[in-house]
């Protein structure tokens, strides 16, 4: 009798794992590569389009972006986050900068966050939190891209200030006036001016900052007396209010000022309060600026160095001003005779030494 032999079982598993191996090669080698679809997953693909993606393989289609995300180009295989500064919606082939007046501090911002009243972001891409508005400024608006200067006769002393205060009562006064972005109630004194509101349009629009009269000195100043500065110091800033026709009728303290005395060409050796021509303060300083008659000058160690004087115009002995230049010399002789051999008489013009020389 002839006997028949069977497979077994193992062998079986063998083969039916090679089959399907083969057939898994097989229907994934017609499959669509990740970063792209097609109706049934197979090829023929195309790619996933701006803005969306796909990290699987055999896909039918692809997913869009999600908000604070995007998905640069086509054939996108993952999504990458905006990083801070920027935001999106969704579905995005790019992100969008944050506009000024907003901040975006999330890697996966969503949209701006708007900066809240008494705070401004002056340029596009902010990363962390508005700036607050400086003292002497304020603003009461959403998504402000710059603060407002406190009025005349207005203050704050604050920053991230949404209104300024108006003056105290000073003398005949019931409003004191002050400087247009003052930062301190003491700079309010008794004189007219001040105006009656200070207040933001609901739209932004910043109120006329009104008559403030700017001090003589240009430099930035701040509202303390002390100066630690090597070379420098505190010197202060007056404020004139003007009287009638125009001329000062007071003056009072502003602010002080760190000023490099060393080097600085209004202030050299010393605070200067008045120009006085050039001629030194009772600090010992000098304006080098406002020497008449000078073409170049600098400031160098404390001292005015004149380089150069207007024409017709030289430098003194002590080299501190610009005098007149002296006129050319002209020499005439009278001749006349004298025992033993001529006589020559040397007459000098205005200004030379009225001296004769014998020969």
């Amino acid at each position: 009798m002839r006997s028949t032999i069977f497979p077994s079982a193992s062998r079986l598993n063998v083969s039916a794992s090679i089959l399907l191996i083969a057939l898994v090669a097989r229907a994934s080698a017609g499959q669509c590569s990740p970063g792209t679809y097609s109706s049934n997953g197979q090829k023929p693909c195309q790619d996933c389009p701006a803005g969306t993606y796909q990290s699987q393989s055999g896909a039918t289609s692809c997913t869009a972006a999600q908000a604070g995300w995007y998905a640069k180009g086509t054939g996108n295989k993952q999504q990458e986050q905006c990083g801070q500064g920027y935001y999106s919606t969704g579905h995005a082939s790019e992100c969008t900068i944050c506009p000024a007046g907003s901040y975006c501090n999330s890697n996966t911002q969503t949209q701006p966050q708007y900066c809240q009243p008494g705070r401004y972001s002056p340029y596009p891409g902010a990363k962390q939190d508005c700036l607050e508005c400086p003292r002497g400024t304020f603003n009461n608006v959403y998504g402000a891209t710059a603060c407002c200067t406190c009025c005349s006769g207005w203050y704050t002393d604050q920053t991230g200030q949404t209104h300024c205060f108006n003056c105290p009562n000073r003398g005949s006064q019931q409003q004191g006036w002050s400087p247009a972005g003052s930062t301190s109630a003491g700079q309010c004194i008794d004189a007219p001016g001040a105006l009656s509101s200070c207040s933001q349009t609901s739209s932004g629009t910043c109120p006329a900052a009104g008559g403030a009269i700017s001090s003589q000195r240009k430099r930035a100043a701040g509202s303390v007396e002390y100066c630690g500065k090597p070379g420098h110091k505190s010197c202060p800033i007056w404020n004139a209010v003007q009287g009638n026709a125009g001329h000062a009728s007071q003056t009072t303290l502003y602010r002080y000022e760190c000023v490099d005395i060393a080097n600085d060409i209004e202030s050299c050796g010393g605070c200067v309060d008045d120009s006085r021509a050039g001629t030194p303060s009772t600090d010992g300083g000098r304006d080098c600026s406002a020497i008449p008659h000078v073409d170049d000058v600098s400031c160098s160690n404390g001292t005015c160095k004149i380089r150069k004087c207007s024409r017709g115009f030289m430098l003194s002995e002590d080299q501190d001003n610009c005098i007149p230049a002296r006129q050319k010399r002209k020499v005439h002789y009278n001749h006349g005779s004298h025992v033993g051999g001529n006589v020559h008489h040397r007459i000098a013009v205005k200004g030379e030494n009225q001296h004769g020389y014998h020969h």
